[in-house]
């Protein structure tokens, strides 16, 4: 279809910015709101993580990325007080966003830790996971994605560009795919939407998990001489043979090593399962 040609195509693009690795605690929120496959409103929100009483709750990893310190926010609205607000700006329209199991689980772990009230029932889908039926590319993060779709990225990891360009990116996506509503979209990849119910389980099963303190803790009898023993060890990709996350991270604990949820200052292995370094641009 020509771009003017009418569209249903209706959805809130978000991307959340974090202190620290923990995912219950945002400081900023892009919130971009389409209507009929136009941008009609969009939010730059800094906000104080659910709890956070200081510098000490931001990681120097994560203000390196995006920019943003206690000095920042210290004046802001806590989270409860901002998404209580755009609750109803939201009403029954899904959320979108680029990397969604993010983003969903920070707001899951965020209202958590606020002690909100109970949510409404809430749709959401990835432009990530879309855009790897439908491309083929030699990564899927968000710059990528838009230069293959000519959609802008003005600023990565800032929470308003990034939302914005998802948004974009979505709506290109439905474009190329002669689709008229995010539904049409999602039944011709064979997706389900992604449901965040008012328990904050997603589709039936609970989230991820929301602690470093949920993980398996290294074995204390582990070889001392062993590879693993002491290091901090992220994992990112698909695992071959089937070896599901927490088998790894089983492993990994009864060679002494310590499993993370996402990387840190004090990360000293990251393990890249599924993506070869040498294929991608300088920086």
């Amino acid at each position: 279809f020509p771009k003017e040609f009418p569209m249903s195509i209706d959805f809130v693009a978000i991307d959340f910015e974090t202190a620290n690795s923990e995912w219950g605690s945002p400081c900023a929120l892009g919130f971009v709101v389409v209507r009929n496959g136009k941008i009609v409103d969009e939010r730059n929100l800094l906000m104080r993580p659910p709890n956070s009483t200081g510098p000490e709750d931001f990681d120097g990893f994560n203000v390196g990325l995006h920019g943003i310190g206690w000095d920042q926010v210290k004046n802001e609205p806590f989270f409860s007080e901002i998404w209580e607000s755009l609750v109803p700006v939201i009403g029954d329209l899904p959320l979108v966003a680029h990397n969604a199991p993010f983003d969903i689980n920070v707001l899951a772990d965020s209202i958590y830790e606020s002690a909100m009230d109970k949510q409404e029932e809430l749709l959401f889908t990835c432009t990530l996971q879309i855009s790897r039926q439908l491309l083929n590319l030699v990564s899927y993060s968000l710059p990528y994605v838009a230069a293959e779709l000519k959609v802008e990225c003005r600023k990565h990891h800032d929470a308003l560009s990034d939302a914005r360009t998802a948004a974009n990116i979505m709506i290109e996506l439905c474009h190329r795919s002669s689709c008229l509503t995010l539904d049409d979209l999602l039944e011709s990849t064979r997706r389900r939407w992604g449901k965040l119910n008012q328990y904050l389980e997603y589709s039936g099963s609970t989230l991820r998990q929301r602690s470093q303190s949920d993980l398996p803790p290294p074995r204390t009898e582990a070889d001392k001489d062993h590879f693993l023993y002491g290091k901090h060890v992220v994992i990112t990709g698909t695992l071959p043979g089937g070896i599901v996350r927490r088998q790894a991270q089983d492993r990994i604990a009864y060679y002494g090593g310590i499993s993370q949820m996402n990387i840190t200052s004090k990360t000293s292995l990251l393990v890249v399962v599924d993506l070869d370094p040498l294929s991608l641009a300088p920086g």
